[in-house]
């Protein structure tokens, strides 16, 4: 009995710390006053978590400067910085992203390597990608690195596994990522992540949509994806495959998806088919051209980005429909190249959408870019070390 009571303590002791991290860290910072009452836990309590989370390094307390206060500031805790840093690693179809993250969700540094010509195979990739890493972390070895790294890839990913199940983007299929990279560096650990959800985790903590508890994410790119947070955490759904709108048939009679279905978003959205539908008239028309073509009121470019919002649209009140998000956010490469896209889908969205949905969300755009990936691929690395640091 007496040995039960124990484990019964150790484990509050672990749930309560890490609730008291999870407050600050998604605070920003806080007094333990303000620790103790978003936790329910008594001051004493918060006390002493506070005290030994200091103690190793993890927390911090200062004063808050505020000019117009008279008297003592108060003292506020947050995370320990420059003693968190996370590494984070985004590939994609033509670069290899790599990054160092803070707690605060600040990127100190990015550097992007142009994946090598050849064949696009896991083979050939992921050695690459492994010695441009080790280069990476040797070269930031002066910093306080956590040895847990976030990977980001686009496609269905086995996170307890680390695995990257299907990526049409890749036409990769059940590629042990974390498990060789592991091999080639194991003196870190790995955490693997869909990229969709790595804008989201980062926009969430840090971006468009700091504070809010429901949002979704629209991706619109060489892929489409979605990723959803609700009550502040990421929903999953069964093995992780929440979010695969991109695959979502919609017209049953079209075009035949790189995922071998026909008619799904995909087919209608991503910058490649709309790429090849456009040079069915215009050979080696690039995006940027297309959106020329459109500007000047050229008619097969007006009807095909017309096309384009129009089931960007539909995509959005479809996300809307199902989950009843606060925010809708908007990211991808289609936007970050194609400014004007942004502001026709801005125009056009609520045409689509029912009468009871109009006023029940805002539509929000990225606000990290290609770093998003990055951001939320170390904000998902820390949240690994800190629930280790519970243990």
């Amino acid at each position: 009995m007496v040995a039960g009571k124990k484990v019964d303590r150790t484990l509050m002791h672990r749930n309560n710390t890490k609730l008291v991290l999870a407050a600050i860290r998604n605070a920003g910072e806080m007094s333990r006053a303000q620790a103790a009452e978003a936790t329910g836990m008594s001051i004493v309590t918060v006390g002493r978590i506070v005290d030994e989370l200091m103690a190793r390094g993890v927390l911090r307390e200062q004063e808050k400067e505020n000019g117009n206060q008279v008297g003592r500031p108060p003292r506020v805790l947050s995370l320990e910085r420059e003693r968190l840093f996370c590494t984070s690693v985004c590939l994609e179809r033509e670069y290899l992203h790599l990054g160092l993250v803070d707690p605060g969700g600040s990127l100190w540094a990015h550097e992007m390597e142009p994946v090598p010509e050849g064949e696009f195979t896991p083979e050939e990739i992921l050695p690459w990608m492994a010695a441009r890493l080790e280069v990476f972390l040797e070269k930031h070895r002066n910093r306080e690195m956590r040895s847990t790294i976030g990977v980001v890839v686009p496609g269905i990913v086995d996170i307890d596994r680390g695995e990257l199940e299907f990526s049409a983007n890749f036409r990769w299929r059940n590629v042990a990522v974390t498990q060789y990279l592991h091999s080639r560096l194991p003196g870190y650990e790995f955490v693997l992540e869909n990229d969709t959800k790595a804008i989201a985790l980062a926009e969430h903590h840090f971006g468009a949509c700091a504070g809010s508890r429901s949002m979704v994410v629209l991706s619109i790119g060489d892929g489409i994806g979605a990723a959803v947070i609700l009550n502040g955490e990421i929903y999953r759904g069964r093995e992780n495959m929440a979010g695969e709108i991109g695959h979502i048939i919609l017209n049953p009679a079209g075009k035949i998806c790189e995922c071998g279905k026909v008619g799904c978003l995909q087919t209608h959205l991503s910058q490649r088919t709309i790429l090849a539908e456009a040079r069915t008239v215009y050979p080696n028309i690039d995006m940027k051209g297309l959106f020329d073509y459109f500007q000047r009121g050229d008619p097969f470019a007006v009807a095909l980005i017309t096309q384009v919002v129009e089931y960007t649209s539909i995509a959005i009140n479809l996300l809307a429909n199902t989950y009843a998000p606060e925010v809708v956010l908007l990211c991808g490469s289609m936007l970050r190249q194609n400014p004007i896209f942004s502001t026709l889908v801005e125009r056009n969205y609520r045409s689509k959408l029912n009468e009871y949905m109009q006023n029940t969300f805002q539509l929000r755009f990225e606000s990290f870019g290609v770093s998003g990936h990055l951001i939320g691929g170390g904000a998902l690395a820390l949240r690994h070390v800190l629930d280790e640091m519970c243990q």
